[in-house]
């Protein structure tokens, strides 16, 4: 046990020392600026100070979300265009599992197309833990670290889960509510219309369970922690959403076009 302690310990004081004390720095920086302000000490100021400091980080990390929307892109328009081949392979070999299997991996191959890559949607989760649980930790050492007496937002206790003693719970729901809400969408866009069409029942399976089981598991999440935690994703969200419209559009969500009646 000592020499997991002693392998961990470096590898977590790395961590903080990279990514805690620029977070606790900058959300005591944005709430010393807010100090004194009427209209932020009537919403909140560190509800406000979460989310500058969450569209802070994103455009920090918006480079990485660019290249891995980027690429996926390209993927799945590769995807697309090797599907008449692979409704072909899967017609011939639909009786021989194994074949149909090697068959298909052999055209991945040939396209350089990486049969996980619909997997991407989770690149944005796994990026943002390493922040989660700093600001989880800045959170939890806020009352003596930071400059703040109170944090409400919106009548929402931020050091609160949403479920907790003393928090306003019908309104506080709403963020769990929201972070799942909002992975939804994103997690909808990163597949393009028709995309699950091209994938065998495999990926077409991980893909559906994906789009499903993440966001039921960020909004499990967020109700466990901090209401600051939920907000901090919500707001992450929103940020990624519009950034992948501008790259991909809306993907497999496809919202109703309004004002395009039938033609006379």
């Amino acid at each position: 046990m000592n020499s997991i302690g002693q392998l961990w310990h470096p590898i977590w004081l790395l961590w903080w020392t990279v990514i805690g004390v620029p977070i606790h720095a900058v959300l005591k920086a944005i709430l010393g600026f807010l100090s004194g302000n009427a209209l932020a000490e009537s919403i909140g100021p560190f509800g406000i100070a979460i989310v500058l400091l969450t569209i802070l980080i994103k455009l920090v990390i918006s480079p990485i979300f660019q290249y891995q929307l980027t690429t996926s892109r390209r993927v799945q328009a590769e995807q697309r265009r090797i599907a008449p081949q692979l409704a072909a392979i899967r017609k011939k070999y639909k009786k021989d599992p194994q074949r149909l299997n090697q068959e298909t991996m052999a055209l991945y191959k040939e396209h350089n197309i990486n049969p996980l890559a619909q997997m991407s949607g989770c690149l944005p989760a796994l990026i943002q833990s390493p922040i989660l649980i700093a600001l989880f930790y800045v959170i939890r050492d806020a009352h003596q670290t930071l400059p703040i007496h109170d944090f409400k937002f919106l009548g929402i206790s931020l050091d609160h889960t949403a479920l907790q003693a003393g928090q306003f719970v019908p309104l506080a729901v709403l963020l769990p509510l929201l972070a799942g809400l909002t992975t939804f969408v994103q997690t909808k866009m990163m597949t393009p219309p028709g995309g699950m069409a091209s994938q065998d029942a495999t990926q077409a399976a991980m893909t559906q369970n994906m789009t499903l089981i993440l966001p039921v598991f960020i909004g499990f999440i967020s109700l466990q922690f901090a209401a600051a935690l939920a907000l901090y994703w919500v707001v992450s969200n929103l940020f990624s959403i519009g950034q992948q419209y501008f790259i991909t559009g809306w993907g497999s969500l496809s919202p109703p076009r309004l004002g395009r009646g039938k033609a006379a």
